[in-house]
């Protein structure tokens, strides 16, 4: 049985161009031994390698595919040969071309695109405490997300989704500031809270000073003041805060003294996921004093507060809780 066959039969058995008689000889020959099935095996590979390459690659490549399918149809009275090292030389040159392309225009964008500019972090169903690139704090509520660019240390500017507890690094070469919908609040030394939802936006400050700015409106918070902004709002008016119900979702405890009932509800909605109204508008201000733990079960933290105020009763109607006299 003959030990070597024409190249260009291979290549016609391959890419099916062969007739019943060249199928044949080629059949024999691959069956004659197992070094000559490793060897069709082998320049199969190279081939269909080559001619992928080529089609993914820059010109030059392709002309050099172009030039193997010429030689595909030279005569048949060509050298019979030992094949494989020759097959191999070409497509070693095909794939340094293409590794030296590829490394080329990687190190190119490299240079040109260093990477994302921005990095973002979200917090989707738990809260998310990081630590920001210049040592200052983060606590973000579920469904929360912060932005911020790589350069971070060079210009401390936040871009804030939902609501997180901020406890900065002071910097006063650097001001650290964080941007929500329309509003710009800046750290003057400081731990705050900022909130943003449906174009409702509120800050409470929690100790040192921060400065909240809306369009041309400008107003300064320091510790235990807040600020409610809507929309519409044409004019920046700050507030004591009250209550320390700001920082359930990372202190994961609920601290109620002497605070309204419709802020108790608006919390208890937020930490369980519930939807608890109020019937009445008499009953909005009450105010209740009632710690309590942010694992502790719902039904438990209900009953302490019926007990808290007695004259208030309990009904459900579909997925809704309601409080009424």
């Amino acid at each position: 049985m003959k030990q070597d066959v024409n190249e260009d039969l291979l290549i016609k058995y391959i890419i099916g161009e062969a007739n019943p008689g060249e199928q044949e000889e080629v059949d024999l020959w691959i069956k004659a031994g197992d070094a000559n099935a490793r060897t069709f095996e082998q320049f199969k590979f190279i081939l269909e390698s080559s001619k992928q390459l080529a089609q993914e690659s820059p010109a030059d490549v392709t002309a050099e595919w172009e030039k193997f399918k010429i030689k595909r149809e030279a005569p048949k009275n060509e050298t019979k040969v030992r094949f494989m090292t020759r097959w191999m030389q070409i497509a070693a040159a095909i794939l340094i071309l293409i590794i030296g392309v590829w490394t080329g225009h990687y190190f190119y964008n490299r240079q040109t695109y260093p990477g994302p500019a921005t990095v973002m972090f979200s917090a989707k169903n738990k809260v998310l405490t990081d630590t920001l690139p210049d040592g200052s704090v983060v606590h973000m509520n579920k469904n929360s997300s912060i932005s911020y660019a790589r350069n971070f240390k060079d210009r401390r500017e936040i871009k804030l989704t939902g609501e997180a507890f901020f406890t900065v690094k002071h910097d006063e070469s650097v001001p650290f500031t964080v941007h929500t919908g329309n509003v710009n609040i800046s750290d003057v030394g400081t731990a705050f809270n900022v909130k943003s939802k449906n174009g409702y936006i509120e800050v409470i400050v929690e100790n040192g000073i921060v400065q909240v700015g809306k369009n041309a409106l400008s107003v300064r918070l320091g510790a235990g003041e807040m600020i409610r902004i809507k929309p519409d709002d044409q004019q920046l008016t700050k507030e004591a805060n009250t209550d320390l119900l700001y920082n359930y979702y990372w202190s994961n405890r609920v601290i109620l003294n002497n605070t309204p009932l419709w802020r108790v509800v608006e919390t208890l909605n937020k930490v369980y996921d519930v939807h608890i109204k109020i019937e009445g508008n008499e009953l909005q201000n009450i105010p209740l004093t009632l710690p309590f733990n942010k694992n502790d079960p719902l039904d438990n933290v209900l009953k302490a507060l019926l007990s808290t105020l007695p004259k208030i009763h309990l009904s459900k109607s579909g997925n809704e809780i309601i409080l009424k006299k």
